[in-house]
């Protein structure tokens, strides 16, 4: 659903073909002006993630283009502490406000018409409560998950921000139903937003799949240039599914795992933690004891 279109630097810029069908859409609803000034307010906020991503030693791997605006991603975002990634997810924001905040100011002082301030003020401030809204990507989003990391398990957090996109999504198309049944005409920007944000929540699973693999992948290679480790062990029910034991994987300590028989606590075998996260890689709901017998 996407294309590179071109490159800057060592950034990919991608274009999501939806983006093409919504500008066609803006162009003939005639609303040209009101999407350039959205499109410069985007730049701007998206600059501002850049920048501040730069500052904090983290250049851009990739910008895509989407009928919601354009998505900044960094390389190996997940590593970077929470203080610095709160500050970059939170430039794009402050840019859109301190936009809003001119265009009154500028507008009151004489420099812009009351036309064009009041579009470049609408634009921006309809960007602002559309990025904030807790649903991933969107800044608003990845804060919210940021600081759920910070508290509770990861799987835990992809669930609840899957739900919420979901919900959002629905929202936004049920309301776009509700207004042209009431009003006449439907929206379609509103649609749009619903359909993109109810996308985005399914594919926060995988996302979040990628960043448990780059934890473990992390984990191994600390463990690894030590050149030595103690070995941790853990007891657990055969009928555990395997997700939740390589989540028990100690962090500083080889693991290994005694599989126990439910009821009888007998012990089953001796699973290593290479084993565990091998066939925990190959079907992520296979149970302890179903990996012994592998």
């Amino acid at each position: 659903m996407r294309r590179r279109i071109l490159a800057l630097g060592g950034c990919d810029v991608y274009l999501h073909l939806g983006t093409l069908l919504f500008a066609g859409y803006v162009l003939l609803a005639g609303t040209w002006a009101a999407a350039l000034a959205g499109f410069v307010s985007i730049a701007l906020h998206e600059a501002a993630h850049g920048l501040a991503a730069l500052l904090c030693g983290q250049p851009p791997q990739e910008i895509e283009l989407t009928p919601m605006g354009a998505l900044l991603r960094l390389e190996d975002e997940q590593r970077l502490p929470p203080l610095r990634r709160a500050l970059i997810l939170a430039a794009g924001p402050a840019m859109t406000l301190l936009l809003c905040i001119l265009s009154l100011r500028l507008t009151a002082a004489g420099w812009l018409t009351a036309s064009i301030g009041r579009v470049l003020f609408l634009s921006n401030a309809a960007i602002l409560m559309m990025n904030l809204l807790p649903a991933l990507p969107l800044d608003g989003g990845r804060l919210l998950a940021l600081a759920l990391g910070m508290l509770l398990r990861g799987e835990t957090v992809a669930r609840i921000m899957r739900t919420a996109g979901t919900v959002l999504g629905l929202s936004a198309v049920g309301g776009s139903v509700w207004l042209a049944w009431q009003y006449g005409g439907f929206n379609w920007s509103l649609a749009v937003a619903g359909c993109f944000l109810m996308y985005s929540a399914a594919m926060a699973t995988t996302t979040q799949v990628m960043a448990e693999l780059q934890r473990l992948m992390d984990r191994k290679s600390a463990l690894e240039g030590r050149g030595y480790a103690p070995v941790h062990r853990l007891a657990v029910i055969a009928d555990v599914p395997l997700h939740r034991a390589v989540r028990l994987l100690h962090p500083r300590q080889l693991t290994e795992f005694a599989v126990m028989e439910r009821g009888t606590m007998r012990v089953l075998g001796m699973l290593t933690e290479a084993e565990a996260v091998s066939a925990w890689l190959d079907a992520s709901q296979t149970l302890c004891g179903e990996a012994l017998r592998r």
